[in-house]
């Protein structure tokens, strides 16, 4: 049989070559690739000398066809607010730098790791499913000393809760029509040995985890022979912030590129690559000037004691950064920032920058919102009351409302689907459980002298895979009026927010107080919030 076997090899050698030559030709043109001259492009690799930290540089010559571009997590949300405005802050850059490589000819991957199969159905996720099965070499082991991490949290002192609310890659992350969703080592591996890839450029976010440890990452793939750069200018740390030690997340992601550069890969700095191609036009205005903390009008930085808030364009030398700090546009003759400062209030910042007075950044804003004393607890709480009116999350119809899906009727001592009313890691024994938006209407009586409450978005999503894909969604804002006229608000409350605290006087001859919960701006998907804690302070028999 094995003679037989062989000589049919050896008579038919011709046709299986011609078949197998077919076959990749298919695979090739399936993955998108054209049959263009080949075009090249001359890196400058920057390397660091280990133990004095000393740069070296080197340039190597590339044909633009075997470079892949592989863009790793680039995700619509974490769970540090901040670290999600970085994101935002380089997808332009990462957009325009994908944009040069797909016209160049570069193999451009987008790899979210977790959150890959959320991609099932779209053609660059499935196309991956059609490459060869090919054996992954251990070419070299890859090690290096432990690389800095700061923790994740670049908010400072009000750290925020953990979380995998991300439920795809950033919104305005374009995806190229032929461009690539592989998530293992071996689908990385297979697209590389089909395109015939030498050289992988990484792009994308918390650096010394995800870039470095995923299975696409590059440790991976340098293990497996292939020529892997970091790009210097379109990646980012896993973040932390102390100004008490001016310990800023540039300077973070600054010491992560710097352990790369001496340990484990030379890195590139992307735009002035394709700059020199004439790729990359110098005069685009594509980075905002970055803000930390960074709380937004959708995602607000809650303090309660003074903040320090640093300000910073890490790709743009010798800017001159101009704010706001009352929601105006900031310009030329806005106050100028010279160093990180003090907020000590609720402070709408807007800031941009410019050189020779004209705009070198995009606008950004901060938001924060300085919380009140906490309330005392109430006398009389809200449980106990009958509203005089009821109102959530469905249809309402001759006075009754139908609610939507597993939403319910306002619940007593419990979140609104039956579970411990819960607002940032803790349980509270008393309130109302509800699903946003939501109204609760109550007769005042004349004993009733202040409002009070602790109001948050309900954190029970948590508690399932840890809010995976569904933890970003949750916003609310809770407002108090009293006889028809606004006396209170919150703002966007997220989860995992310190609870807002509500603690309002009562004028004389009030009727009605209306307890609001409104939809915080994008929709009401996972909209569960709490009224903890909530209800009136009684006068003393001494008033």
């Amino acid at each position: 049989m094995e003679n037989s076997l062989s000589s049919y090899s050896e008579t038919f050698a011709p046709t299986v070559e011609h078949m197998r030559h077919h076959l990749l030709v298919f695979l090739w043109m399936q993955l998108g690739l054209s049959w263009l001259a080949a075009e090249s492009i001359e890196l400058t690799f920057q390397t660091r000398d280990p133990v004095t930290g000393s740069i070296r540089s080197t340039r190597e010559r590339v044909e633009t066809k075997k470079v892949g571009v592989i863009a790793v997590d680039v995700w619509n949300y974490h769970w540090c607010k901040t670290a999600t405005m970085r994101v935002d802050a380089i997808v332009p850059r990462i957009n325009k730098a994908l944009e040069a490589a797909r016209e160049l000819g570069m193999s451009v991957m987008l790899c979210p790791s977790d959150v890959v199969d959320n991609y099932v159905g779209y053609p660059q996720r499935e196309a991956v499913f059609q490459l060869p099965q090919v054996e992954v070499p251990m070419v070299m082991t890859v090690t290096c000393p432990p690389v800095p991490d700061a923790g994740g949290c670049a908010c400072g002192r009000e750290r925020c809760g953990g979380n995998y609310g991300w439920d795809g890659m950033h919104p305005a992350l374009k995806i190229g029509e032929k461009d690539l969703m592989p998530d293992t080592q071996a689908e990385v591996y297979a697209i590389c040995q089909v395109r015939g890839l030498t050289h992988l450029i990484y792009v994308g976010f918390h650096t010394q985890v995800c870039l470095l440890g995923k299975p696409m990452g590059l440790r991976a793939m340098k293990s497996a022979g292939l020529n892997c750069v970091l790009a210097r200018d379109m990646t980012d740390a896993h973040p932390g912030y102390d100004p008490a030690r001016n310990f800023t997340p540039d300077l973070n992601t600054e010491q992560v590129v710097e352990h790369f550069e001496k340990h484990l890969s030379p890195t590139i700095h992307f735009q002035e690559e394709l700059q020199r191609l004439g790729r990359w036009d110098p005069n685009w205005v594509v980075d905002p000037v970055r803000v930390t903390p960074w709380g937004t009008t959708m995602r607000p930085h809650l303090f309660e004691q003074p903040i320090i808030v640093t300000l910073t364009t890490p790709l743009q030398s010798g800017a001159d950064i101009r704010y706001t700090l009352d929601g105006t546009m900031p310009g030329p003759a806005s106050i100028r920032y010279e160093q990180p400062f003090e907020v000590r209030d609720t402070t709408q910042l807007r800031v941009t920058a410019f050189r020779h007075g004209k705009q070198l950044c995009t606008e950004s804003e901060g938001v924060f919102h300085k919380m009140l004393p906490l309330p005392p607890p109430p006398d009389v709480v809200i449980g106990d009351l009958k509203p005089v009116r009821s109102v959530g999350f469905g249809h309402t119809y001759g006075g009754v409302v139908r609610y939507s899906g597993q939403t319910k009727a306002p619940q007593k001592d419990r979140s609104n689907l039956g579970q411990e009313l819960k607002i940032n890691r803790k349980v509270y024994q008393r309130g109302i459980g509800i699903h946003a938006p939501c109204e609760l209407v109550y007769e005042l009586k004349p004993e009733y002298q202040r409002f009070v409450a602790l109001a948050g978005a309900d954190e029970n999503v948590v508690g399932t895979s840890n809010g995976s894909n569904l933890a970003m969604h949750p916003s609310v804002v809770f407002k108090v009026f009293i006889d028809g006229r606004e006396v209170a608000s919150s703002p966007v409350m997220r989860i995992q927010f310190p609870a807002w605290r509500f603690d309002l006087p009562i004028p004389e001859g009030s009727k009605r107080i209306s307890l609001v919960t409104m939809d915080g701006g994008n929709g009401s998907r996972e909209d569960f919030a709490d009224w903890a804690e909530a209800g009136f302070v009684v006068k003393s028999a001494t008033n």
